[in-house]
């Protein structure tokens, strides 16, 4: 088969860029996936119908009949002569068979093909060139110091610097397998156990770049159904054999999330530098959200491809990543810019700054002169940040900064990026942007955001720490350590403000299945105080509580809601039916966020990206969730980790619903929702990138 007819079965632009691919092992046709231009495209090509994809080198493809298990490599041409034949994998069960490592080109006579198990500890390798059968290698990999070690190999391997690395993981923990690719060969399978950065709640990835190894973790929102919440990237120290974190990827792309993960550099791939492009790997489904960018260098994650019909994406039809055989010529590189940039000028009241241009001002009469009642009626009409300015203007107008307080203050996203100097904040109604500097703290950098209450941040650090801070005033409150995982906490809230006296601190976690585990902690107390209750009666929504009329309410996908008196220390169920059904397991993806407004409870639902959404408020006496068609004089503040309604007396943002994503690749402005047109701005939800690690904050000074 001639190139050019080769080239004309493949989409347009396939050796270009990084496709997606998925055999089905079955069907005539295949889908190929274009994360950059958004598309899918189906083809039927006679080479591939009814084979599996198992793993590439380079542009060669190994592929497998599902049926007869023949196994061989074929070019990316597709021409028949370029075919390598492997023995046959009949016997061998797929849903068994991991990813598989090649050493070299198939043509080469030093090739050799290495699978891993999957939920079994075993190596199958061959040389295609030199042998007629597989070779099997069980393996007995424990922890001496654990005889009841439930590791297993997960299905993932490297090949780096002549070893095989397998990742090998339970329930609680990951490590990786070390072996020596010569010592497999020679009969003497030997191994060594490097420990790995670990999270339980997160996909781990390993993926070679150049002459570095990396571990890629990437943890994922339970109800948005594998939205990235967090992602850390370490690099494998080889003379120590440790794991260093690393806040960039070398100006590399990564792909990950397909049978083989890869690595290329930006102008390789034709892509911003430092991002990784990952498959939602949670469900054997995908439905909508397909495939996510992560922006290494200001930590955020957008949408990159969304699937109109379900892809089927376990195992055995697992997507494959296929690498270009050109490279690009126009670079898609991205450069970030903000109109404002803040300096950290610690003599500034609220330690928060921001540049602007310079402006020719008349000063033929000094600012003194202007009556003090239309100072007032300025202030009314400035945000926070600005009335502190005009307050400082002059002596005269010294006398107005006990108004400040009265000035509007809306709510800031507040997030974190690499900058280890500083956070982030975004005022989405005045369309400003604010750095605020961190390093007071000492060890601002690589915190997470649980939840904020009348300006204070409930924030951990490593696991270990959690700790209360104001970010504008600089207070800090630290809390005992915990004796419990934060990674698996389900919720966190706080009574009122950590300013207060009775504040009470509340985490929410699941001990295992059964038992829900409630700790408390207040000013006088030197340690957690936790009770432990039946959890028979349902799954709760991942997202904060809410505290109001002196209980804590958690929201269950039932629409039931478990209501904690911390006075009398407990936990009853209020049974309300659900005003929409979310099915745990389920294909819908249905967002819920929980808030409590001028003493309501109401809940927002969003099902599909251009979905309308629905409003709920309850109406107590008679425990019914009621919808509601309007927010009045309210703004709506929307994230997993805190949600606000706060009253608005501007028009301009009356009746809007703010999203903790920006609506354009510039993060200049936020995505909204409007609740009267119900129209979405931006309409396309490709343009919306959301910080990874943000969460709503009231201005409070």
């Amino acid at each position: 088969m001639g190139v050019s007819e080769c080239e004309d079965l493949f989409p347009s632009g396939f050796s270009d860029q990084p496709w997606l691919m998925q055999l089905h092992g079955g069907s005539e046709t295949q889908e190929f996936m274009d994360p950059y231009n958004r598309c899918i495209v189906e083809r039927n090509i006679p080479q591939f119908t009814g084979k599996l994809c198992l793993g590439f080198y380079k542009n060669w493809l190994l592929l497998a009949d599902k049926l007869t298990k023949e196994t061989f490599f074929l070019h990316r041409t597709l021409d028949p002569k370029l075919k390598v034949c492997l023995p046959s994998l009949c016997g061998v069960s797929f849903n068994f068979l991991g990813s598989c490592v090649i050493s070299s080109s198939p043509a080469s006579k030093k090739c050799v093909v290495s699978f891993v198990g999957r939920r079994k500890d075993f190596i199958l390798y061959c040389r295609p060139k030199l042998n007629v059968r597989w070779t099997k290698v069980s393996l007995s990999i424990h922890d001496s110091e654990n005889p009841d070690d439930q590791h297993r190999f997960t299905g993932q391997v490297v090949r780096f610097k002549g070893k095989i690395y397998i990742l090998h993981g339970s329930l609680v923990a990951f490590r990786v397998v070390v072996i020596d690719e010569d010592s497999l060969l020679n009969g003497d399978c030997s191994w060594t156990i490097i420990q790995m950065p670990n999270r339980i709640d997160a996909w781990h990835h390993l993926v070679v770049s150049g002459n570095e190894m990396f571990s890629v973790l990437v943890a994922t929102s339970d109800l948005r159904r594998g939205f990235p919440a967090y992602c850390t990237v370490h690099r494998l120290e080889t003379s120590d054999q440790t794991w260093e974190r690393v806040e960039s990827i070398g100006g590399c792309v990564f792909f990950l999330g397909g049978i083989q993960n890869s690595a290329l550099t930006a102008t390789q791939a034709g892509t911003q530098r430092d991002c990784i492009y990952v498959v939602n790997q949670n469900y054997g489904w995908l439905h909508g959200e397909g495939v996510y960018k992560i922006c290494m260098q200001d930590q955020t994650v957008s949408l990159s491809l969304s699937l109109k019909k379900p892809i089927r994406t376990d195992w055995i039809c697992k997507l494959c990543w296929l690498m270009p055989t050109k490279v690009s010529r126009k670079s898609k590189r991205e450069t970030l810019s903000f109109t404002h940039s803040i300096g950290s000028d610690k003599s500034d009241r609220t330690h928060v700054h921001e540049k602007e241009e310079k402006h020719n001002i008349d000063i033929s009469r000094p600012w003194a002169d202007l009556p003090v009642e239309l100072v007032q009626l300025l202030l009314s009409r400035l945000n926070l940040v600005d009335c502190l300015r005009l307050s400082s203007i002059c002596k005269a107008w010294n006398t107005v900064s006990s108004h400040i307080q009265d000035a509007t203050a809306y709510p800031w996203l507040m997030y974190s990026t690499n900058d280890s100097c500083s956070w982030r904040l975004f005022d989405p109604v005045y369309g400003k942007e604010y750095f605020i500097d961190n390093t007071w703290l000492g060890f601002g950098k690589n915190l997470t955001f649980h939840y904020s209450k009348d300006g204070w941040v409930l924030a951990s650090k490593e696991n270990k720490y959690l700790f209360l801070i104001n970010p504008l005033t600089r207070e800090f409150i630290s809390l005992p350590a915990p004796d419990f995982d934060i990674r698996r906490s389900t919720a966190m809230s706080l009574s009122s403000s950590p300013a207060n006296s009775d504040c009470i601190v509340f985490v929410v976690y699941f001990n295992d299945l059964h038992v829900l585990e409630i700790s408390t902690w207040s000013r006088s107390q030197d340690e957690w105080n936790k009770l432990s209750f039946n959890n028979e009666l349902g799954y709760y929504v991942p997202c904060n509580p809410v505290f109001t009329w002196g209980e804590l309410y958690c929201y269950k996908v039932n629409g039931e809601l478990s209501v904690y008196n911390p006075t009398k220390k407990t936990l009853q169920t209020l049974e309300i039916k659900a005003p929409i059904e979310i099915v745990v397991g389920s294909d819908r993806i249905i967002q819920c966020h929980f808030m409590e407004s001028r003493g309501d409870l109401i809940t927002v639902f969003r099902e599909h990206a251009k979905d309308r959404l629905r409003i709920f408020k309850l109406d107590r006496p008679q425990l019914v969730w009621r919808e509601v068609f309007g927010v009045e004089d309210v703004t709506i503040f929307l994230n997993n980790k805190t949600s606000l309604a706060v009253s608005c007396p501007e028009k301009r943002c009356r009746d809007l619903i703010y999203f903790s994503g920006f609506a354009d690749e510039h993060l200049k402005s936020n995505a909204s929702y409007t609740v009267e047109t119900n129209e979405y701005y931006p309409e396309d939800c490709y343009h919306i990138r959301e910080p990874m690690n943000c969460i709503w904050v009231e201005p409070r000074i």
